[in-house]
């Protein structure tokens, strides 16, 4: 039976921190955000390398960062539309960014029903990962209204935890949300944050690097099995590393990559940040 719809292109922003060796031919495309540092502006994962990134914070950089406009959103839409292809577009919680605000004002100026707008309520790669299945949904002639009503329910099943060397870039950006029930601790306790129903919370805070890595593995021996999982870090490859390989001990059969955060959660998770995030299967 042939469909009786147009075929669905999936639109992400650049804080799903996809790179595209991982999407490959599907068909997915993203806004970026723009991370400012020292006075120039970069648009998140074109201009500046996640290494360098990392340099400027360890120098003392205070980075900032904004989300693309409005103007970004219609014109990006509007070049996806013209090929004749209706939209879901899949973006960070907005309880820590603009940027579904500026996508939906994007759409509303385009006046058409083909734009399908989801709050994703979380970021990073559990975004991408619900981006890849929404555009396999897509290469397999699903509609845009099917794809949509399948990652608003499929954001249920993501988690994201993660350890990071001090609150501090979280403080300074706003977006500490609950953890900061966490400040004004010692200065040596590190803490634990996970990311639920859109916000960051706080899960625990630990005397030590190492402990927390320790607890993350037995926070993801809790929370497995997952479907789809990305070890992520900022600037601490080793101890990614070493989280990876205890993951894979608990669960062998893990679909598993590794990779670094973008700049624009970078700047507010620090460097030293390590943690986890993907898909656990569907009950």
């Amino acid at each position: 039976m042939t469909a009786n719809h147009r075929p669905v292109h999936i639109v992400v922003d650049s804080t799903a921190d996809l790179i595209p060796e991982w999407i490959g031919d599907l068909p997915i495309s993203a806004v970026p955000l723009t991370v400012d540092v020292d006075g120039q502006s970069f648009l998140d994962g074109i201009d500046l390398s996640t290494d360098e990134f990392v340099g400027y914070l360890r120098g003392g950089s205070i980075p900032k960062t904004s989300q693309p406009s409005i103007g970004a959103f219609q014109e990006h839409y509007q070049k996806i539309l013209d090929t004749g292809h209706d939209i879901v577009s899949i973006h960070i919680s907005p309880k820590l960014s603009g940027t579904l605000n500026s996508a939906t004002q994007a759409r509303a100026t385009l006046d058409t029903e083909a734009i399908h707008i989801v709050d994703s309520a979380t970021i990073t790669m559990a975004i991408g990962f619900m981006a890849i299945e929404a555009a396999e949904m897509a290469q397999a002639g699903k509609s845009a209204a099917e794809i949509a009503a399948y990652v608003e329910q499929r954001r249920h099943d993501t988690r994201l935890f993660a350890t990071l060397e001090t609150l501090e870039y979280l403080r300074r950006g706003g977006r500490i949300g609950r953890a900061a029930a966490m400040l004004g601790s010692a200065l040596q306790l590190k803490p634990i944050i996970r990311i639920q129903d859109g916000v960051v919370e706080p899960v625990q805070r630990v005397r030590t690097y190492k402990k927390a890595l320790q607890r993350l593995s037995a926070i993801y021996a809790e929370t497995q099995p997952f479907e789809k999982l990305a070890v992520l870090h900022l600037g601490a490859p080793d101890e990614a590393a070493l989280l990876a390989e205890r993951i894979q001990e608990v669960q062998p059969d893990v679909n598993l990559i590794t990779g670094q955060i973008g700049t624009v959660i970078g700047a507010y998770g620090g460097p030293g940040l390590v943690g986890f995030t993907g898909l656990v299967r569907s009950s």
